[in-house]
């Protein structure tokens, strides 16, 4: 019994861990994805020039 509740303790662990991860890398990708402007729809940085 012991073996198994170390065993599900380490799983859960592992998948908190993963949880993590997954959410981080996620937010990352967000902070550094290229806006779509309003102005034009196309994908570029913040307070480009438009003619």
């Amino acid at each position: 019994m012991t073996v198994l509740l170390a065993l599900l303790a380490f799983a859960i662990g592992t998948a908190a861990g993963l949880a993590v991860l997954v959410v981080d890398d996620l937010r990352w990708e967000a902070r550094n994805r290229l806006p779509r402007c309003t102005t034009c729809g196309e994908q570029h940085h913040r307070h480009a020039a438009h003619r």
